[in-house]
């Protein structure tokens, strides 16, 4: 069972994080209180090119706590949260080359040769369910768009009836590559 949960914690952050840290400002961001470790899924950044910043990724709430959506133009709204749709959907159908289409060719947090062998073994290993809500669209340029979402994880061993179930919060990185919207980042938001 303690496997699994390490495993569970793999699957939920299968990209790689940048080596930059920033120190912490409180923006009423979704990173706001969580101390900066090597080991803390929040403090992952995306770095474009090695000379430039990490940009902050993550959502904001309101005072009642409703994360706030950015302005989307109607059709890339659209066109992201669909494709948003299909890399969960592809993930639960555990069809590897179906969810490596939804993945970026270059994408900006992880190695896609790396996240593929990790979800092969993944997949073989264990009977996984991403279960989303809350899919709201947070951050948004024209090539480049961050996608919310609450993340209800159910996974047992492909051989057992052992199961176990996590919640946690997710931001997906979002860029367009011929003119598509593809997976260039996650990061995972921890336990809710």
């Amino acid at each position: 069972m303690k496997k699994m949960l390490v495993v569970i914690g793999i699957m939920l952050i299968l990209v790689a994080c940048s080596d930059s840290e920033e120190s912490s400002v409180n923006e009423n961001t979704v990173e706001d209180g969580n101390a900066a470790n090597e080991n803390n899924a929040i403090d992952h950044g995306i770095v474009e090119d090695e000379k430039e910043k990490t940009e902050d990724v993550g959502f904001t709430v309101d005072d009642e706590g409703n994360i706030i959506a950015a302005d989307v133009p109607e059709e890339p709204a659209k066109e992201l949260l669909t494709a948003y749709k299909e890399y969960i959907d592809a993930f639960n159908s555990e069809d590897i080359d179906r969810y490596m289409k939804t993945i970026a060719e270059n994408p900006d947090g992880f190695d896609r040769e790396e996240d593929q062998a990790a979800l092969i073994q993944a997949f073989a290993a264990y009977d996984s369910v991403y279960e989303t809500s809350d899919e709201t669209i947070v951050k948004y340029e024209e090539n480049r768009a961050e996608v919310f979402a609450s993340l209800n994880v159910k996974m047992k061993a492909a051989n057992s009836e052992d199961a176990v179930e996590q919640t946690a919060r997710q931001v997906v990185i979002f860029k367009k590559e011929n003119n598509e919207w593809k997976v260039s980042g996650v990061h995972l938001v921890g336990n809710q």
